[in-house]
């Protein structure tokens, strides 16, 4: 079958990207090459979404201002005021659909304007959304989608309660890397990096939008402890890494950008980080238990609260209380232990491939036909 695949993502963080990255890999290993990934705002409205993305990030910074902007535009979604985003990149996302003529259109973000995207036939082209959180934003949900790949149970269940037919979603888990779910020599990993086997890895992981502010002086505190290694990813926080390498202690590793940071994961005993679905999910795959530091009001808080709940991942608000909860964990194998399982429970492997393989069957069966 040669099937024809369109996956839309966005330049709000890099998680959607990741993950549209990851389902195009795993489309390519199953013998589907007609995949075609656009960044649909960039390649629409590159010079407005540039001004959103900054305006996004400094909401995102100040908390209060994103949870206003998230839950708000919530309440906002069947008024007519949303009408200016329902129709945002239908032009570009028109023009391309007319070139690559796709089989189906698979959203990694919630991009409404392709719901309004004709094939040759001039039927509606069948849309997927792909939900890459734990929790639902109201603008992934319209009767309209064919389907919704969703993370977990009880997302799919608060998906019903919106009177969302049942059979629409899907329980996947979010797509990641296959790096994550693969075996790898734990020994050569420690060797690489040149830790000490002996000694528990503390992860600090920076998100999207940079790291909380007191990561210095959290370093400092857990480089005191004897027991511990401290690994601090920057990703391209050149300030930060700048500022960390002065650092004079010789527990502390600090990173830039890196491609394998699966690896550091694996070798991790607990990762501080923000709670981006992505991340969360990649934590997941290896059962890294986590310290999720003040969560912003919004996606990233509903995923921590989510966390928490099941025993995954404790949610620290000050600077203490990241480094208590740190030691804490360090210090305590047991609740390690537990979290560990608890993740473990929680995981959904090779999500990618169960999308790729649900995407072929439906389209196979002409489930969408109009």
């Amino acid at each position: 079958m040669d099937l024809r695949v369109l996956i839309t993502t966005a330049p709000f963080g890099n998680g959607h990207k990741m993950v549209a990255t990851a389902l195009k890999n795993a489309f390519t290993n199953k013998g589907y090459h007609n995949v075609y990934v656009v960044d649909l705002f960039t390649e629409a409205h590159p010079h407005i979404t540039e001004t959103i993305k900054r305006a996004y990030i400094k909401s995102y910074n100040l908390g209060e201002a994103y949870s206003f902007l998230y839950y708000g535009s919530e309440k906002l979604v069947d008024k007519k005021v949303m009408d200016l985003y329902r129709n945002f990149g239908f032009k570009k996302l028109n023009e391309i659909s007319e070139e690559f003529k796709p089989d189906i259109i698979i959203n990694t973000f919630p991009i409404l304007a392709s719901l309004k995207i004709k094939g040759p036939d001039k039927k509606n082209i069948p849309v997927f959304n792909i939900v890459t959180d734990f929790y639902v934003h109201k603008l992934w949900l319209s009767e309209e989608i064919d389907k919704l790949y969703v993370a977990t149970n009880e997302l799919q269940e608060e998906i019903r309660k919106m009177n969302i037919p049942i059979e629409k979603t899907v329980v996947t888990g979010i797509p990641i890397r296959d790096a994550f779910d693969e075996m790898d020599n734990i020994n050569k990993i420690f060797r690489k990096y040149k830790f000490n086997r002996n000694k528990k890895v503390v992860l600090i992981n920076s998100g999207a939008f940079g790291v909380f502010r007191d990561t210095k002086s959290v370093c400092m505190e857990l480089c005191k402890q004897v027991n511990i290694e401290v690994a601090v990813v920057c990703g391209n926080n050149k300030e930060l890494k700048a500022s960390l390498d002065k650092l004079p202690y010789k527990n502390l590793k600090v990173f830039g950008f890196i491609e394998d940071i699966h690896e550091l994961y694996k070798i991790a005993s607990c990762m501080i980080t923000k709670s981006g679905g992505i991340t969360l999910s990649e934590a997941l795959a290896v059962q890294l238990p986590l310290i999720i530091n003040k969560p912003v009001p919004g996606q990233e808080k509903e995923n921590a609260l989510y966390f928490e709940k099941k025993g995954a991942a404790i949610i620290a608000n000050h600077k203490y209380d990241i480094i208590n909860s740190t030691l804490e964990l360090i210090n305590n194998p047991a609740i390690l232990d537990m979290m560990k399982k608890n993740m473990k429970k929680m995981y959904n492997k090779s999500s990618s491939d169960i999308i790729v393989e649900d995407v072929v069957e439906s389209i196979e069966n002409n489930e969408f036909k109009q």
